[in-house]
């Protein structure tokens, strides 16, 4: 039986642990660099409640399709329809502008050349060396991956809830209850200006500093291409 009661007390090293051997390549060795969207390229398509389809941005679909490995940190969050009423699901990039593909030294023009992406970030070490694509540690990308997870965790948490508060106050409508509205508590992700619009709720300041940092890293680097 899972003994946690959300994705905020998971612990990273037992997260790391349960995912040890997942997602295995034929090649060992994960190079990991960063790519510039081009405008509109990781907008991804709103899901109604209840549909069932990944959500995928166009930058993320045309890189798979082309065969490559990539990594678009992101969350979700829900909002009612403002005429219908319904529910909708919508998915964002924790890095407006930026994502990570798993390449080797041979991709780099490739990868330039799918639909929507712009460039591969790069750096330059000294004074009129030939810029390099910039090379992102694998513990980067896994503690992106366990943030991104903590949060997905987080909103199915608040998606049950809020499903079941309202199974509850139909079925009191139902047997002619009164139901005030008001003393409802959905507790739902509540977002900042932080790294693209992460949750402010994300478990941890080290989580939250994190984002920032990586989130510069990749500033300083587009600032270099400008």
């Amino acid at each position: 039986m899972w003994k946690y009661r959300n994705a905020d007390s998971v612990p990273e090293a037992e997260f790391f642990q349960a995912r040890k051997g997942e997602g295995k390549r034929d090649s060992p060795v994960e190079t990991w660099f960063a790519v510039k969207a081009a405008p509109g390229a990781q907008r991804c398509p709103s899901m109604r409640d209840g549909q069932d389809r990944t959500g995928d941005s166009v930058v993320e679909r045309n890189l798979r399709n082309e065969g490559f490995e990539v990594f678009m940190p992101s969350y979700r969050i829900e909002v009612r329809h403002h005429r219908q009423g319904h529910w909708i699901e919508r998915r964002f990039p924790t890095f407006n502008g930026y994502l990570f593909v798993n390449i080797g030294p041979h991709d780099y023009r490739a990868v330039e050349a799918v639909d929507g992406v712009s460039k591969i970030l790069r750096f330059t070490k000294q004074y009129e060396e030939r810029p390099m694509p910039f090379e992102f540690p694998q513990e980067t990308i896994d503690r992106l991956r366990y943030i991104a997870w903590e949060q997905e965790q987080n909103f199915l948490v608040a998606r049950a809830r809020r499903q079941r508060e309202e199974e509850i106050e139909q079925e009191q409508r139902r047997r002619g209850k009164p139901v005030n509205a008001s003393s409802r508590r959905i507790r739902r992700a509540q977002f900042t200006d932080l790294g693209g619009g992460l949750a402010s709720s994300l478990s941890s300041a080290s989580s939250r500093a994190f984002i920032t940092e990586t989130l510069q890293t990749l500033g300083n680097l587009a600032n270099k291409l400008d």
